[in-house]
C-alpha cells in the first residue's frame, strides 16, 4: 500500500514539474519590465502590456517588428486559452477522482495523464510559438530572446 503512495506523490510530483517547465516557457515574457530579471518574467497569461515592454525594452523592435509580433501572439493566444483550460479541466477531474475514489484509482491516473499530456501540448505549442518570433527578429534580437527564455526557465524550473 505504501508503494501507492510513494507512486502517487512521484506522479504528482513530475506533474507539477511538467507544468512548472510549461508555465515558465509560456508565461516568461509576458509580464516584465526591463528592471526585472530574467528569473521574474512569469506573470498573467494575458498582460500583454508586459509582452511589449519586455520586446520593446530588451529586443529594440521596429514599429514593423512590433506589428508582425501583434499578429503572430494573435494568432496563438486561442491555442493558449484553449490549452490552459484543458490543464483545468483535467486538474478538476483529479481532485474530483481523488475526493470520490480516494485512492490511486484508474479514474485518478487518467486524470494524472491528460494532465501530462495538456501541459505537453502547451510547452510544445509555447516553444512552436517562441521559434515562430525569430523570422521577424534580427539574430542579435533572437540571440536575446533565447537568452531571456533560458534564463527564465533555469531560474523558474
Amino acid at each position: 500500500m505504501k508503494r501507492i503512495y510513494r507512486d502517487l506523490g512521484l506522479t504528482i510530483a513530475a506533474g507539477l514539474i511538467a507544468f512548472g517547465v510549461c508555465w515558465g516557457v509560456n508565461h516568461w515574457l509576458l509580464d516584465a519590465s526591463p528592471a526585472q530579471p530574467a528569473a521574474s518574467l512569469i506573470g498573467d497569461a494575458h498582460d500583454h502590456d508586459g509582452l511589449h515592454t519586455v520586446l520593446h525594452e530588451q529586443l529594440g523592435l521596429t514599429a514593423e517588428q512590433d506589428a508582425q509580433l501583434a499578429e503572430i501572439e494573435a494568432r496563438f493566444a486561442p491555442k493558449q486559452r484553449e490549452l490552459e483550460a484543458r490543464i483545468q479541466a483535467a486538474n478538476r477531474a483529479l481532485a474530483e477522482a481523488i475526493a470520490r475514489d480516494q485512492r490511486y484509482s484508474p479514474a485518478v491516473a487518467a486524470a494524472v495523464e491528460e494532465i501530462h499530456h495538456a501541459q505537453g501540448a502547451l510547452q510544445k505549442a509555447t516553444l512552436d510559438h517562441l521559434f515562430s518570433m525569430t523570422p521577424v527578429l534580427t539574430p542579435a534580437q533572437t540571440k536575446t530572446l533565447y537568452r531571456l527564455t533560458t534564463d527564465a526557465l533555469e531560474h523558474n524550473p
